[in-house]
């Protein structure tokens, strides 16, 4: 295992955990947290796809990640509308894709343009109905789980950061094609996420503040 993959293992796994059991109460500083590994995903797959390089293998690819990584950070901090939906659209792109993959390893295209619809329509769903405390709590709980197995996979040596053809469409994909045991596994965890979150947020809820303009 290189530092790189103990690293960024290391680290999805805490914020996947985090995500997973306590999402709702801490839901702004955990969005934040998230949206910085959206966009990082996000960045250094894009170079993947405009210059074919390896995912992570490069520099260029690091630095636009870090950069897009901060920029979907700052906005899901500041702005709560924002914030709802980066987690809609993170979570509905992970499993519409993770789907995909369950199908066959060889439809990426595919399996990228049923993840972007299922961001959309998940994003819609967390706007549009009026239990934004449920949803929150039941898409971090999904979220973190595949966050918690997708680190402990880098972690072992299952799934490696630099060159990964399926890291770069999502840890969903990761794992599915790792083994379809991962996928039930994660679907328990995430049960188990939502239940310790709705025993420990009954009095409680989000209270979120939105910047100003100064007149």
């Amino acid at each position: 295992m290189t530092f790189q993959d103990f690293l960024i293992g290391a680290l999805v796994l805490l914020v996947g955990a985090a995500f997973c059991f306590a999402g709702y109460r801490f839901f702004r500083i955990l969005i934040a947290i998230w949206g910085f590994f959206a966009g990082f995903n996000l960045g250094a797959a894009g170079m993947v796809s405009l210059f074919g390089q390896n995912f992570l293998g490069t520099v260029s690819g690091w630095v636009l990640g870090l950069v897009v990584g901060l920029v979907l950070a700052a906005l899901a901090y500041l702005f709560y509308y924002f914030a709802v939906v980066l987690l809609g659209a993170s979570v509905g792109y992970s499993i519409g894709s993770g789907l995909i993959a369950a199908i066959s390893p060889n439809l990426n295209v595919t399996a990228s343009i049923v993840g972007i619809v299922l961001a959309v329509v998940f994003a819609f769903l967390i706007l549009a109905l009026n239990l934004p405390k449920l949803l929150i709590m039941v898409m971090t709980a999904l979220g973190g789980a595949v966050a918690i197995l997708g680190g402990l996979l880098i972690l072992t040596g299952q799934i490696h950061t630099t060159g990964s053809t399926a890291l770069k469409f999502g840890v969903a994909v990761a794992l599915v094609r790792a083994s379809w045991f991962w996928s039930i596994v994660a679907i328990a965890l995430a049960v188990v996420g939502f239940l310790a979150q709705w025993r420990t947020t009954q009095q409680y809820t989000l209270a979120w503040s939105e910047p100003t303009q100064s007149s």
